[in-house]
């Protein structure tokens, strides 16, 4: 299987990333939400303020508001950028949102428990914010099922940028688990990881462990250091293909 496609937005209303129907390529994604946050954050202090909060407090609510729902608008861009060029190809994608839901699918309920990490008499889900998987026909009347790739989301890292180096080290202790490959797709617009080095030369620790350790970086851009591991967003397709054969 090859995609000769160019990942762009869909033009039907689930797929619009912003609530003005805003049509954008993936260059796009993250210039564009950032020029709807000036809006965003005074129209959320004014509502804190009038339900009894002080100025600061309603600004620090509303910063921490933003943060939350431009990640959402961002994972929701790229899942269903992912899930329209993959379905097309016979695959399936979710989000792990999906199979924290009660009362799941015999389907979801085996991905669910091929994607769990065993801590002794716990299993709990990695943080994938998007899986793929695909079916194998059925063996013996066995409906199996393979998982492919999870795909982190991440608009910026600070902090937050080695745990989905963790959950790959988890997986890949798992013989259940260790072939799946962990992505990581960004707009990466504080530029944190789209550099080995600083304009001093100095190295970038994250960009060279989270490059090290994962499958795939994907950049929602066209200005980073490209490496083999290190790609536009738009490649992501063809190399979860890739994966199908394996």
């Amino acid at each position: 299987m090859f995609y000769t496609g160019r990942v762009l937005m869909n033009t039907n209303d689930e797929s619009k990333i912003l609530e003005g129907g805003v049509l954008m390529n993936t260059n796009d994604v993250s210039k564009i939400l950032e020029s709807e946050k000036e809006k965003y954050v005074r129209e959320k202090s004014e509502k804190y303020i009038s339900e009894g909060l002080d100025k600061s407090t309603a600004v620090n609510k509303a910063n921490q508001s933003w943060r939350a729902y431009v990640g959402s608008k961002i994972q929701e861009y790229i899942f269903n950028q992912l899930k329209s060029a993959l379905e097309n190809q016979g695959l399936k994608i979710i989000t792990d949102k999906e199979l924290k839901s009660k009362n799941l699918p015999e389907e979801l309920e085996q991905v669910k428990r091929l994607l769990s990490i065993d801590y002794g008499d716990y299993l709990f889900l990695p943080d994938a914010d998007i899986i793929v998987y695909k079916k194998i026909p059925k063996e013996r009347g066995i409906k199996n099922i393979k998982i492919l790739a999870i795909v982190s989301v991440k608009n910026s890292f600070r902090e937050r940028g080695f745990e989905t180096t963790y959950w790959k080290k988890k997986l890949s202790e798992s013989k259940i688990t260790s072939h799946i490959k962990v992505f990581i797709a960004t707009p990466d617009k504080d530029n944190e990881i789209s550099y080995r080095l600083s304009k001093n030369n100095n190295p970038r620790k994250m960009r060279i462990i989270l490059e090290y350790e994962l499958d795939g970086i994907y950049f929602l851009k066209d200005n980073f250091e490209k490496t083999d591991k290190t790609k536009h967003f738009d490649e992501i397709i063809n190399d979860i293909l890739k994966l199908v054969s394996k």
